[in-house]
């Protein structure tokens, strides 16, 4: 009976990160195509904001189930070494795709928007679906939270509007590594704070001297 019990309360928050994660992946799937494709798209956002939703208001600390907690100088030695690391990761991408290490010149205006959009990738996959599945252990949360980052963003790529060349072997191992990477900082330091800073630092340096909005954005 212990154990049947346990296996229960595993299943619920289980199903709720599948669910998050499968909304997201058909919003990737869907985001560069027109109607009706676009309908789906929008159904997945709802299906994964439903799950994040009930998942909140039956928790007892909300913002502790999204690994949101008081800053301790752990922590904030953690988000150092975060911004470290995501500028690190960073500098060997750029290299690896012939560009030079560092951006030239000064911020444009897309890089606000792009740590934004890692904050919030990071509070999803870091935050909500790697917390959920804690239950099964930490080393299974952090590589199962990182596999569907991946496959929600190898998706986003999946079905491009225009001719566009994808490394799909690169995009999905630069992912999951990066994901398992953010995860470990997440589980050790108890706080998405350093995550978050690592994600922001390595959107920094990638993507800091563009002007526009990458293809998968928007288009």
């Amino acid at each position: 009976m212990p154990e049947a019990s346990a296996k229960a309360g595993l299943a619920r928050p289980a199903a709720e990160a599948a669910a998050a994660s499968a909304g997201l992946v058909v919003f990737a799937l869907t985001a560069h195509a027109g109607l009706p494709w676009v309908i789906a798209g929008v159904g997945g956002l709802a299906l994964a904001a439903a799950a994040v939703g009930v998942s909140l208001a039956g928790a007892t600390a909300p913002w502790a189930l999204l690994g949101v907690a008081r800053p301790s100088a752990k922590t904030l030695a953690m988000v150092a070494a975060g911004l470290l690391l995501g500028a690190g990761l960073a500098t060997v991408y750029r290299t690896y795709m012939g560009l030079a290490a560092l951006p030239a010149g000064g911020l444009e205006a897309f890089v606000f928007a792009a740590c934004l959009i890692g904050a919030a990738e990071e509070a999803l996959y870091r935050g909500y679906v790697q917390g959920r599945l804690a239950g099964l252990g930490w080393p299974a949360a952090v590589v199962l939270a990182s596999l569907a980052h991946t496959v929600y963003k190898t998706s986003l790529f999946a079905f491009p509007a225009g001719p566009h060349e994808v490394s799909y072997l690169m995009l999905a191992v630069w992912t999951f590594a990066g994901g398992i990477a953010f995860g470990l900082l997440r589980q050790f330091s108890a706080n998405l704070l350093p995550p978050v800073a690592a994600h922001a630092a390595f959107d920094l340096v990638v993507y800091g001297a563009m002007a526009d909005a990458p293809w998968w954005v928007w288009g």
